[in-house]
């Protein structure tokens, strides 16, 4: 987020509103891209640590367990790069068409587009090959190395482009500086995955394991990774259609801010994930109890955010990016940041409903969802523009947290009461944020944060008697998967409370 405040402004500035919107609408290409991996990605993670506990525990492998684990996250792997070569591949032949439909008034001709577009491709494979050795790491629970790279990629994705603007103002090199820093954390992943398994580099010690199950995982997974991020990303491009790639930036620079925040979350449920898999059967209520610290920690945090963005977001606003630009994108950052905070509190009942094996339901949900958002969001983009995507994308969370809340105690009983408390707080909430943008000015402000402290002090409460957040802290410190302490309490009936890249808890 820091790299990104710094480095947007002087993007801006030396290439201009329209390349900097169609560069938006390139990184967006490639979050979408880079998740086409048949699922291979999340359902390697569980495998792979499936493997690593019969072979020993996660503090390493020995044996035929590590050959075996090899077995499994080798070909895997080379699947993901063999889909990437293949999707990059299709983005390059389509390179041309695509180009076509950047609405860019001055400055920018197709050529630019269609150049950076090539290079772009250069960058999928690299993207799905970096996420199965993620995966490897992740399995291992490595999660300090992996956070390093992570950083070091995400700051330079914003900031090696300045680097290359003293010398062109084109897009073309500024994508290419992306690649190089995409192409370093490869490296990085790669030398981390080959020291935990070794055998990742010998295809003939891979042997002929059985598949089947991280398929029939990962054909759920794939429908996931697929609908997930095209209502994530077609806001961007339907607006593309309707407006100048110009006025887009006024839509996707604060959504690009926001969608920082996701880390929060992002970060609790990829913890979550192994410790409520391996309670499910052991510890059914133990979900109940996740779920009752996660959800609380997760309104608390957003909460606030919501509150800071009532408060000071037009004036951060125009403090970083000028007037004119605060002018045209202080309502859409308002109305996204609901959204975001609905966004939010289904990561933990997501990260539940996946943990337990049932990634066909969150699935058949965005199937379902799909269709109807992108009907409103055409409806809305096109009558009200940036504004009416971000009221159609923020209705769409809204609606996607309050469905996993209902559907989460069907298929982990004893979760119910808890969803329900959570879920009401946060329409409670969302209440307050909406009033307070159809009031507007001083009078709509106080309006949400009188409604936002009345379910902060709620939140509060809870967390404070309960103390949940430092039982489940005590397990993940250990960077492990453990049962939660018997000291946990179990829901009270007053109580409350669920992907990736990204923004979305798809």
């Amino acid at each position: 987020m820091a790299a990104a405040l710094l480095s947007i402004p002087w993007l801006i500035s030396a290439v201009g509103m329209e390349r900097f919107g169609a560069l938006t609408l390139i990184w967006a290409l490639l979050g979408y891209l880079g998740v086409l991996d048949l699922g291979l990605g999340r359902s390697l993670v569980q495998v792979v640590a499936d493997r690593i506990g019969h072979a020993g525990g996660s503090g390493g492998e020995a044996g035929q367990g590590a050959t075996n684990t090899a077995g499994i996250a080798g070909p895997a792997i080379a699947l993901m790069g063999a889909i990437g070569i293949l999707t990059g591949g299709a983005v390059a032949l389509g390179a041309g068409l695509l180009a076509d439909r950047f609405q860019l008034e001055t400055g920018t001709s197709p050529d630019e587009i269609r150049l950076s577009l090539l290079v772009a491709a250069a960058i999928v494979p690299i993207a799905l090959i970096s996420a199965g050795l993620r995966g490897v790491l992740e399995a291992h629970q490595r999660f300090r190395p992996i956070s390093l790279v992570r950083m070091t990629v995400g700051v330079l994705n914003y900031l090696s482009p300045l680097f290359v603007l003293p010398f062109s103002q084109s897009l073309v090199p500024v994508i290419a500086a992306i690649a190089v820093g995409r192409f370093i954390g490869l490296v990085g992943y790669g030398v981390l995955a080959v020291r935990q398994m070794p055998d990742l580099l010998r295809p003939g010690r891979w042997g002929r394991p059985s598949l089947r199950g991280l398929f029939t995982m990962s054909a759920w997974m794939m429908l996931n990774n697929l609908v997930g991020p095209a209502m994530l990303y077609a806001d961007r491009f339907i607006l593309l259609s309707l407006v100048p790639a110009a006025m887009v930036a006024f839509y996707t620079t604060p959504f690009e801010l926001l969608s920082r925040l996701m880390v929060i979350p992002g970060a609790l449920s990829l913890a979550l994930f192994p410790l409520a898999s391996s309670l499910f059967r052991r510890d059914p209520p133990a979900l109940g109890r996740i779920l009752d610290a996660g959800g609380h920690l997760t309104l608390a945090v957003f909460l606030a955010m919501q509150a800071a963005t009532i408060v000071g977001g037009e004036t951060a606003l125009e403090l970083w990016l000028g007037p004119a630009f605060a002018a045209n994108s202080a309502s859409v950052l308002s109305i996204l940041m609901l959204g975001v905070f609905f966004n939010a509190t289904a990561y933990v009942p997501n990260t539940l409903i996946q943990s337990v094996g049932r990634v066909d339901v969150t699935a058949r949900l965005q199937l379902a969802e799909l269709p109807v958002y992108l009907g409103v969001l055409w409806l809305l983009a096109e009558r009200y523009g940036a504004v009416g995507a971000a009221a159609a994308w923020s209705l769409r969370t809204a609606v996607d947290c309050g469905l996993l809340l209902v559907l989460l105690p069907r298929v982990a009983p004893g979760t119910g009461t808890v969803a329900l408390t959570i879920g009401l707080r946060a329409l409670l909430a969302g209440v307050a944020g909406l009033a307070g943008l159809l009031v507007g000015g001083p009078v709509g402000a106080a309006i949400s944060l009188t409604g936002l402290l009345a379910v902060g002090l709620g939140v509060a409460g809870r967390l404070l008697r309960t103390r949940s957040w430092e039982k489940l802290a005590a397990p993940l410190r250990k960077n492990r998967a453990v049962p939660l302490p018997a000291a946990l309490p179990a829901p009270r009936m007053n109580g409350q409370a669920i992907d990736g890249a990204a923004a979305d808890r798809s």
